[in-house]
């Protein structure tokens, strides 16, 4: 009988704690951006690396491209091709030898989702 009052007890306290509205979840994490540009500078020269997020392949048919503040434009490419040649199998690189590691532009890239039959272009501001 005990056991009964106390459960009775705990569940009208529930109840009375039932009319404040619940609190909102925190919204989700944004995404990660499909394209990361990582940049290093060896000798004068800056390296840059264009690494595509988990899930996300760079279509190689449509080399992607770095529009400089100045309208120079910088392909990727890698050696390295998917068996139809249609995808990157590592990270495309360029090579620049008059600019320092901090590079503004546009980026452009035809990228795909792995589950997807199709890709999609996006411009990213560096």
């Amino acid at each position: 009988m005990n056991k009964l009052l106390l459960l009775v007890g705990v569940l009208a306290l529930a109840a009375l704690g039932c009319n404040e509205p619940a609190p909102e979840p925190p919204p989700p994490p944004p995404p990660p951006p499909p394209l990361t540009l990582e940049t290093a500078s060896v000798d004068g020269t800056t390296h840059l690396k264009l690494v595509a997020a988990p899930g996300v392949r760079i279509n190689a048919r449509l080399k992607p491209a770095l529009e400089l503040a100045d309208g120079r434009v910088i392909r990727f490419d890698s050696p390295s091709l998917s068996p139809d040649s249609s995808y990157f199998e590592t990270p495309p690189t360029a090579e620049l030898s008059d600019l320092a590691a901090d590079i503004g532009g546009t980026l452009r890239a035809s990228i795909c989702d792995e589950a997807a039959d199709f890709c999609r272009t996006v411009e990213i501001a560096q």
